[in-house]
């Protein structure tokens, strides 16, 4: 029990040390996979009618004038 305790200390403050650096993540294959997720979820109109108010703030063309 006191070894889980202090594992559980560890853990937590590498986790709170590691979230105080300046570091920027790079998220070019991960956001090129999300872009393309929300481009299929967007043409789906399935998805449309179960997230249409996410898909009006997301997917939606902006009106033009």
């Amino acid at each position: 029990m006191r070894v889980a305790c202090c594992v559980l200390a560890s853990v937590m403050l590498i986790g709170l040390l590691s979230g105080c650096s300046d570091d920027k993540p790079a998220a070019t294959g991960d956001q090129a996979r999300s872009e393309a997720i929300l481009k299929k979820d967007c043409a789906d109109p399935r998805w449309r009618k179960q997230n249409l108010g996410l898909w009006y703030s997301v997917c939606r063309k902006p009106l033009s004038w």
